[in-house]
């Protein structure tokens, strides 16, 4: 692999400042936000490569996804607590 340079650069143009902005609400840096999407387009990727939907040369093209949900909301807890007498 070719020595990759410390520091890329890339044009910011009408779209990417748009994508920047929608992602902006998470508290992520602009330099966060460029590395996790592109480890979550690379990711994409190689499933798409490894399950031959995609070969090495092309671009997958990701049509659905599925989200980690967040833990269920548990009732509250009602009625007598029943501890234990304290010893004394």
């Amino acid at each position: 692999m070719n020595k990759l340079p410390r520091q890329l650069a890339a044009r910011i143009d009408e779209a990417l400042a748009k994508d920047i902005a929608t992602l902006a609400p998470t508290g992520l840096s602009y330099s966060d936000i460029v590395k996790r999407s592109v480890a979550l387009f690379a990711e994409v990727y190689q499933v798409a490569v490894a399950n031959r939907v995609a070969a090495p040369d092309e671009i997958p093209t990701l049509i659905a996804y599925q989200y980690q949900l967040p833990p269920l909301p548990q009732p509250p807890r009602t009625g007598a607590l029943r501890l234990p007498p304290l010893k004394g």
